[in-house]
């Protein structure tokens, strides 16, 4: 499952708000119980969506008045290495999704092991094992190989990038197709770095022209076998961007171990042929080949003092990396000594990005990457501050170790300054330019390197990105925080789901399907009268001799089992349980739902209980508990009574008649009215015994009968169990009569107590 995350708090307010809104009105349609639990619900879950919002507001704004609160510690707890971010994978799922449909996507989760919806959460990390295998799902259902796949990907992502916001920041990188490439390292640095303030590790593009006018270009990365993508790329973005068809052809591929700071890995270079398909005169200047000089008598007289007081963090390195000239605010941070000419330049810094060795070579081949360096030293500025408080101590006071404490743990503290630029080289070919600025994103990163912003020139954006940094961290935090507040309306609304269910589980317990579907679309239940129908009650005659020798959870027990296995018949025989009342069981045929056989259903229904009850034990004997049932035929009302809890009941002289059956019934036998046998023998073939008159409370002197049998269905179909061969007869009627003289002879003639029989 997949959403559009909301990218404000007014849209999550907006879309909470329809989401209550809707939960309400749909409550509206149910009965009052529903009501109040969806109501509780909601008021619950927005309760505590308001205390954890709360919190959080709380806990940001401790955190604002931190200045040690720097982002580039967060970025370091992040994955570094082997891993993507989560637009990769929601790129490549749109591309499926728009290719293939839903259910391909949802058979390539299945085959890769993911849990839908957590597969492509946009501001999360993944392995590049699970991108690989993700890939490999897509690979074998498609049955292509994997390259196919990555370069089908690497033109779809062009046009997704686009799709997503980003086509204005495309179009303006490059007037042509060689400026574009030289200009992706750039463009990965700043969504990595500025955008998203990740630490992935990204690919590096570098361009040749050639005297035929095609272009060549360097692929160089740390995960080998991607290059299919840059191959779907580049034609999609020559397509889209500069209107040009090219080919592309692999002239070279390497792969080599370089040892660097974390270890070693492997690097992939690859190396492209560009040709363009057209070759008309706008296309060439699309291509990017076209050279234009100008020259003029003009001569600019820029001494030493001014260029490095204009660049004052830039350096210049010869062909062995040592320092041919530095500017002036490097002094600042860098020990003198180290800045001499000649210090190799890896004395003084450490690369962080691209994770290359510093050397010549190794930057020439990556001059179109944003270089990150960071000083080995601590910055100067704290030293001086560290000592300068040091100094301060004295004997006479009693918090001086606790301020030579401070002065060391500010100086432990203080981060080694690091700086982002570009590499240049020179027209000389020998030299190296490195002109640079500090890397400083936030204010309080500015302060833990011991700047000021007066450090910056004025010329220098860093100034500003500061700045406008300081809002982004306050969207991007808000983003994660919308997000979290979105997985967890997500969570509500399944838990939502599970509640609603619950209640219509039990409403409809409560109530007949078709009503409690009628309450559920708003709609009035009105009491409603029937012209025939058939009742039936049960009980268990020896229930009140065997309460008093029970415990009460022994009582429970076996109402428990009782009813249950009452259930299950009625569900069998499609009648509906009215209710239970301590041992009484009521049940009625012909309601809600009007049918023909409504008596045929509920003798069914009869000889099964007294058939199931016999499997239930009595605690009190240890025998087969029998149980007696009554039952009529008539008109009946029926409707809903209440409304805190409502229950559905029955009324009229049938419901009374039947009652009295039940209550005059002998032990273990099924005592039916004049009227019932009539309705029964109209649609099904039973075997009635008469009893003759019975004087019935009440009503008179009545004529009665008992149900012995069914001839259309065996005892064995109504209970739905399978009939042992070896000992069951054909059609289980015998064993329902088995020992029913002695039982009903013991059964009311035995007086029982916890020690003893008295027959």
């Amino acid at each position: 499952m997949s959403q559009t995350l909301p990218q404000s708090t007014a849209e999550f307010s907006e879309l909470y708000s329809a989401f209550v809104k809707k939960e309400l009105s749909f409550s509206k349609k149910g009965s009052n119980v529903r009501k109040e639990i969806v109501q509780q619900t909601i008021e619950g879950r927005l309760a505590a969506f308001l205390v954890i919002r709360k919190c959080r507001k709380r806990a940001a704004a401790i955190n604002a008045k931190k200045a040690t609160d720097n982002m580039e510690e967060k970025t370091t707890k992040r994955p570094t290495k082997c891993c993507v971010f989560g637009f990769i994978h929601e790129s490549v799922r749109q591309l499926m999704i728009r290719t293939y449909g839903e259910s391909f996507w949802a058979k390539v989760l299945e085959r890769a092991g993911f849990e839908a919806g957590k597969e492509n959460i946009i501001n999360h990390y993944y392995s590049d094992q699970d991108t690989y295998t993700l890939i490999d799902a897509v690979s074998v259902i498609l049955k292509v190989t994997r390259e196919q796949v990555w370069e089908m990907y690497g033109c779809f992502l062009i046009q997704y990038t686009m799709e997503t916001g980003w086509d204005d920041l495309i179009r303006s990188m490059s007037p042509n197709l060689k400026g574009f490439l030289d200009n992706l390292d750039s463009l990965h640095y700043f969504i990595d770095h500025v955008v998203y303030k990740a630490n992935l590790r990204g690919p590096s593009f570098r361009c040749e022209d050639n005297p035929d006018g095609t272009i060549t270009l360097h692929y160089y990365t740390g995960r080998p076998g991607l290059y299919p993508i840059v191959k779907g790329v580049l034609r999609e973005a020559a397509k889209r961007v500069f209107k040009l068809d090219v080919s592309m052809s692999i002239t070279g591929r390497t792969q080599r171990s370089v040892q660097m700071a974390t270890g070693e890995r492997i690097e992939e270079h690859v190396i492209f042929l560009i040709k363009t398909q057209n070759t008309d005169q706008s296309n060439e200047d699309a291509l990017g080949t076209a050279v234009v000089q100008h020259s003029n008598n003009y001569k600019i007289r820029l001494t030493h003092m001014d260029f490095v007081t204009t660049f004052p963090y830039h350096m210049v390195v010869d062909q062995d990396c040592k320092i041919v000239q530095v500017g002036r605010e490097l002094y600042n941070h860098i020990p003198k000594d180290l800045l001499a000419v000649g210090t190799p330049l890896m004395r003084i810094f450490e690369v962080t990005r691209p994770q290359i060795p510093l050397d010549f070579d190794s930057i020439c081949n990556f001059i179109n990457a944003v270089f990150v360096l960071q000083v080995k030293t601590t910055p100067m500025e704290f030293q001086r501050n560290a000592n300068k408080r040091a100094g301060q101590i004295t004997d006479g006071f009693d918090n001086a170790p606790e301020d030579g404490n401070s002065a060391v743990a500010t100086l432990s503290q203080s981060q080694h300054l690091k700086l982002k630029g570009q590499m240049m080289l020179m027209t000389s070919g020998g030299h190296i330019m490195y002109l640079c600025s500090p890397y400083v994103t936030s204010i309080p990163e500015l302060l833990q390197y011991g700047l000021r912003l007066t450090a910056m020139p004025l010329h220098d954006a860093t100034r500003d990105l500061i700045l406008l940094n300081q809002q982004r961290l306050s969207d991007v935090e808000m983003n994660l925080q919308l997000e979290a507040n979105n997985e967890q309306l997500e969570n509500m609304a399944k838990d939502l789901e599970v509640e609603k269910g619950k209640t219509d589980a039990l409403l409809r317990e409560m109530l007949p399907p078709s009503v409690a579907q009628q309450l559920k679309q708003g709609l009035s239940v009105d009491a409603r009268e029937y012209e025939e129908a058939t009742v039936m009650f049960t009980d268990v005659p020896t229930f009140q001799q065997i309460v008093p020798l029970c415990q009460p959870k022994d009582i429970v027990h076996l109402l428990n089992e009782l009813f249950t296995k009452f259930d299950r018949l009625i569900g069998i025989q499609k009648a509906y349980k009215v209710e239970t009342v301590g041992d009484s069981y009521m049940s009625v045929g012909g309601i809600p739902d009007t049918v023909d056989d409504h008596c045929e259903v509920i003798c069914h229904l009869a000889l099964g209980m007294v058939m199931e009850a016999r499997t239930v034990c009595d605690p009190i004997t240890s025998t087969p508990l029998h149980i007696r049932a009554g039952i009529h035929s008539g008109p009946v009302v029926a409707g809903v009574v209440g409304a805190k809890m409502p229950r559905y009941c029955l009324f009229g002289d049938t419901v009374n008649t039947a009652s009295r059956m039940e209550s005059h019934s002998p032990i273990g036998r099924i005592h039916c009215s004049e009227n019932a046998k009539k309705c029964a023998e109209s649609t099904g073939r039973f075997e009635f015994e008469p009893r003759g008159k019975v004087q019935i409370k009440g009503k008179g002197e009545m004529n009665t009968y008992f149900l012995l049998r069914s001839f259309k269905r065996s005892i064995w179909e109504i209970i739905d169990r399978r009939r042992d061969e070896n000992c069951n007869s054909i059609d289980g009627y015998n064993e329902l009569r088995e020992g029913y003289v002695d039982d009903v002879i013991n059964k009311t003639t035995q007086k029982n107590s916890k020690t003893c029989s008295i027959s």
